[in-house]
């Protein structure tokens, strides 16, 4: 069936606005609005119900149009008597003669202007009545058509190259800096500023720093993005470690979301402060965020750790150790259930007397200290020598995916 036929049906069943009709084979044809491509369909069933040099017209096919709004087709049979009275479109009800686009931007640029945003790109979405959504199906799936667009696609691409005209900037569906929201009902507007989102990387050059709190890495965090001016700021970190716990190497992953910023310039480059260093702060987004919850028990790392042994042990033990602890898992219980996670690589250097370093290949997600004293893991480091052996230092070497 050609468009001509379908609109044709469409029409004898439905009274369509020019917009309603047009989206109904949105993906036929480009580069023509929905409410032009509508326009020229009922021009072109208007013509081919008037037979001029036969004197003959299709007066159902015409009553139709004049009932959707045809101005030609209304005309027409005003002249022979038949005066038609336009219906409101079944679909949306005329409301695109109720959008006052010119309107909606000027409210637009008061908040934009008011509350000092800045921005470089935007996306629109609109809130349509639920009725107009049902009739939209309803007229789609009755007719078998399969080309159509939703009405709030149309609305937003409408009111977006609007804004975009007069506030010269960029629509981005993908990452928009701010959210517009139209709602057709009530006729309100509001504008979504969205996150700022930045990934870094820190360590902790001495002890005594905790992840959050007072004089924290959170606390050097938040004080890079004071410039974003940010309603609240939330920071994700790839893993926890305490705060007598030093993190050197490349230091730990984490993200920075700056909540419903102003301004949008990220400081990037590194950043030193009270013993915590911020290293490639760059720009990033929610894929890191998600990839940073979702990874962080599985990053492997590399400990130093101190420790005192209480009790003798002699060089073929610690041998055995380091060779036992190749590729071993080991189980931990963590509240009411337990982990297993594998280590896979150990290396004892004796320091002095009672004093072991151990250089601990692991993967992450588990407790380090308890791994050391045998606090509900099994093998652990005091289990398998025999003794009782307690942490001093701990010091993360490397973090990686």
């Amino acid at each position: 069936m050609s468009i001509i036929e379908e609109a044709k049906k469409a029409l004898l069943k439905y009274p369509l606005c020019d917009h309603c009709l047009g989206r109904l084979f949105a993906s036929r044809g480009f580069m023509i609005s929905n409410e032009e491509r509508g326009r020229s369909i009922k021009n072109v069933l208007f013509m081919e119900a008037l037979n001029s040099s036969a004197g003959t017209y299709d007066e159902g096919v015409l009553t139709a149009l004049a009932r959707s709004g045809h101005r030609e087709s209304l005309l027409f049979m005003r002249r022979i008597g038949k005066a038609i009275e336009p219906q409101s479109c079944f679909i949306c009800g005329n409301l695109f003669d109720k959008i006052n686009t010119n309107s909606i931007v000027n409210r637009i640029k008061e908040i934009i202007n008011e509350q000092g945003i800045e921005f470089s790109s935007f996306q629109v979405g609109s809130v349509v009545s639920r009725m107009i959504i049902d009739n939209e199906v309803k007229v789609s799936t009755e007719l078998g058509i399969t080309s159509s667009e939703s009405i709030k696609r149309e609305i937003n691409r409408m009111i977006g190259k609007a804004l975009a005209d007069s506030l010269g900037k960029r629509y981005s569906r993908l990452n928009p800096d701010v959210v517009v929201r139209v709602n057709t009902g009530d006729g309100s507007v509001s504008v979504e500023v969205m996150p700022v989102y930045i990934e870094a990387r820190y360590r902790k050059l001495i002890r005594g720093i905790p992840q959050v709190g007072d004089a924290s890495v959170a606390s050097v965090a938040k004080e890079t993005v004071i410039e974003l001016k940010p309603l609240d700021v939330v920071l994700h970190f790839a893993g926890v470690e305490g705060p007598e716990v030093r993190v050197l190497g490349l230091g730990r992953p984490m993200v920075i979301e700056a909540i419903r910023p102003l301004s949008r310039n990220i400081r990037e480059g590194t950043i030193i402060k009270n013993g915590v260093q911020l290293l490639n702060l760059k720009a990033a987004g929610k894929v890191q965020v998600r990839e940073i919850k979702s990874k962080a028990g599985e990053l492997r790392r590399v400990y130093r750790v101190l420790v005192k042994l209480y009790g003798n042990v002699n060089d073929e033990q610690l041998k055995s150790l380091e060779d036992y602890f190749s590729n071993r898992q080991i189980r931990q219980s963590m509240g009411r259930g337990k982990r297993v996670k594998l280590i896979y690589g150990l290396k004892v250097i004796p320091v002095s007397g009672s004093i072991l370093e151990l250089i601990i290949d692991t993967q992450g997600g588990f407790s380090i200290r308890r791994f050391i004293t045998s606090e509900g893991t099994e093998p652990s480091i005091s289990g398998t020598l025999g003794v009782k052996v307690i942490p001093i230092e701990v010091d993360i070497l490397g973090i990686w995916y």
